[in-house]
């Protein structure tokens, strides 16, 4: 055999080696390194998103912080029930600080007007007719606007009926406030009781006749 094709044997076994040892060895690393750069990829993605979350934290927490006062805001323009008790004392409170007297405050049941859970009432007070405008501004401004807030410092009142009289035995500026107000909850009013009725004596009808 000559020199040339020993050298070309030899080429090729060499050749042959190195694509053995590159399908057996490298290849399967490739596959590997692969497989870690994906998983780098996924964990730096979510340490990225890990990161955000956290730099939103403080963000997340004023505004969840913001939501409770909302809501506590509403619970207090709006309550549940009727909380007629509290609303006695915010109600006479304001009274006192306009110097006016309460002759009557008359809460009457709730009602469903348009979907609303009205609590009407009328109040009936005496004072000096400036005392007497100072206490309506003092129950309208239980709920203000400032700016983009909110204040509250007392239930959501409507006045629906308004009016003034000077007694017998008043002088001017001292007048009777006879005032009609609107207050709100959040549970639906009950039935009357003629509907109750009403209903429950078609529901016994409709048994009878599918009885019959």
């Amino acid at each position: 055999m000559k020199r040339r094709d020993i050298y070309i044997l030899i080429g090729l076994g060499v050749l042959v080696l190195i694509v053995a040892w590159y399908f057996l060895m490298i290849s399967p690393k490739r596959d590997d390194v692969a497989e870690a750069q994906k998983l780098r990829d996924t964990e730096k993605r979510q340490f990225e998103t890990d990161r955000a979350r956290v730099e939103r934290l403080p963000e997340e927490k004023r505004a969840a912080l913001q939501a409770q006062e909302d809501l506590l805001k509403i619970n207090k323009l709006v309550p549940v029930d009727k909380q007629v008790p509290s609303l006695i004392i915010e109600l006479n409170q304001s009274a006192n600080q306009s110097g006016i007297d309460f002759v009557k405050i008359a809460p009457k049941e709730p009602v469903d007007v348009g979907g609303d859970t009205v609590i009407p009432m009328d109040l009936t007070f005496e004072g000096r007719f400036f005392d007497v405008n100072d206490f309506l501004y003092r129950v309208e401004n239980y709920a203000r606007l400032e700016g983009s807030d909110v204040n509250v410092s007392g239930r959501f009142i409507s006045v629906v009926d308004l009016q003034l009289e000077q007694g017998d035995f008043l002088e001017w500026p001292n007048v009777t406030c006879r005032l009609g107000v609107n207050t709100y909850m959040t549970t639906p009013a009950p039935l009357p009781k003629t509907a109750g009725r009403a209903a429950k004596d078609s529901n016994n009808s409709d048994q009878t006749k599918t009885g019959g």
